[in-house]
Order: structure tokens, then C-alpha cells, then sequence
């Protein structure tokens, strides 16, 4: 059987209680900057319920309109008896164009799920001379 998501979102932080209860801190999805390329540190946090086993799990993202992913996260894991695994990514994201990004998670190749993103920015839009297929997020 495959893992079902019972929680994932990007937020500021998350602490770990007794029994590994997660305290999410600060949920949101936009993010607006003054300027672009811009820089956010941030967690993603997926908390999955399953049967005891193991499973691959890769987390990709992808900006609107693009036509391929940016791999961000790849792991196999081991859920046991309490049948629920945390992942928590906190990394400094660099966004270099608006729009919506969406941060998927899979089990091998079938989608368990996604949550969204969208990026602003004070500045006037700038003309495009970015082909739609690239991809900036590191």
C-alpha cells in the first residue's frame, strides 16, 4: 500500500514534540520580494502515514509553465509501527522569476501529492527573454 500524505506544506519551522508530533510554525504560500532573483529560507514538511515497509520518496518542484522538474529531495524510507514518517527540508530557496511553483512528492513514480507556492515581486515585469522551459530554483 502506498503512503498517504497527512500533512505538506512549506511554512517557517517545525519542532518535534513527544512521539515525534510535529509543531508546524508559520504556514504560507506566497512569497513576495522587491526585487527578483530572490532568496528565502524555508521549510517543506510532508508527513506521511503508511503500512510498515519501505518506500522511495522524491520530492520535485516546477515552475508554472515550465517544462521540467528540478529534482530537490530523493530518499528511501522506512516506515515502521507508529505507521507515519517526517521529512523536513529547510534550505535557502532562490526564486529567479514570479509565478506559481508547485513542490510534488512521489513514491517511485506515482504522485502522492503537492502543495504551491507563488512568488511575487515589487517590480515592474520585465520583458521576457526567458525561454518558459527554464527553471531557476537551486
Amino acid at each position: 500500500m502506498k503512503p498517504i500524505i497527512n500533512i505538506f506544506v512549506t511554512c517557517e519551522y517545525v519542532t518535534m514534540g513527544i512521539g515525534e508530533r510535529p509543531t508546524v510554525v508559520d504556514v504560507f504560500n506566497n512569497i513576495r520580494f522587491a526585487k527578483l532573483p530572490g532568496t528565502h529560507n524555508f521549510t517543506l514538511f510532508v508527513r506521511l502515514l503508511a503500512e510498515p515497509s519501505i518506500h522511495p520518496i522524491h520530492i520535485k518542484a516546477r515552475r508554472e509553465g515550465a517544462k521540467q522538474d528540478v529534482d530537490i529531495f530523493s530518499t528511501e524510507i522506512s516506515i515502521g509501527e507508529a505507521q507515519a514518517h517526517n521529512i523536513l527540508i529547510t534550505e535557502d530557496f532562490t526564486f529567479d522569476h514570479p509565478g506559481r511553483y508547485t513542490f510534488s512528492i512521489y513514491t517511485g513514480d506515482e504522485l502522492l501529492g503537492a502543495t504551491y507556492l507563488t512568488i511575487s515581486s515589487d517590480q515592474e515585469p520585465a520583458e521576457k527573454d526567458v525561454s518558459k522551459d527554464e527553471m531557476e530554483i537551486e
